[in-house]
């Protein structure tokens, strides 16, 4: 499975992009036949827009909003080890968060809290959940029931 990372905001304390360190680096080190390639990519709003519209057919695009469906771990690690085309790409939009146009341009929006979040926090919990489910997938003991 390829994952890729989308981010619109800059990390604005030195922890946060310690911490965003600490999960990219367990996520790279997850054996290859569970995610064969992580990537992530700062990107501005027409980035998005065009990523968007010139989506390829083999990515599953994933939209972070308050207003998209939560799941549990257990939950978000089925929806992403299900994806026929394993190629994934989770997009944090800008502070505005996406136009309606775009939400239905994606294949699934997720919610990551109903509280709104700071993106540099958002993006963090994400990779945190990306690796809990690889974690999962590989019965590791990092995830407790």
């Amino acid at each position: 499975m390829n994952i890729e990372v989308f981010y619109h905001d800059k990390f604005r304390f030195i922890f946060e992009e310690e911490l965003f360190n600490v999960y990219k680096k367990r996520i790279n080190d997850i054996p290859k036949n569970i995610i064969s390639k992580f990537s992530y990519k700062r990107v501005s709003k027409k980035d998005i827009e065009k990523t968007l519209k010139n989506k390829k057919s083999n990515s599953f695009i994933i939209l972070l909003d308050e207003d998209g469906k939560s799941y549990s771990s257990k939950k978000f690690t089925d929806l992403i080890f299900s994806i026929p085309n394993k190629n994934i790409l989770f997009i944090i939009g800008g502070t505005d968060g996406f136009t309606d146009t775009e939400l239905k341009m994606s294949k699934s929006v997720l919610s990551l809290s109903k509280m709104t979040l700071t993106h540099s926090f958002s993006l963090i919990i994400l990779l945190e959940q990306i690796y809990r489910s690889a974690t999962i997938k590989l019965n590791h003991p990092y995830h407790r029931k």
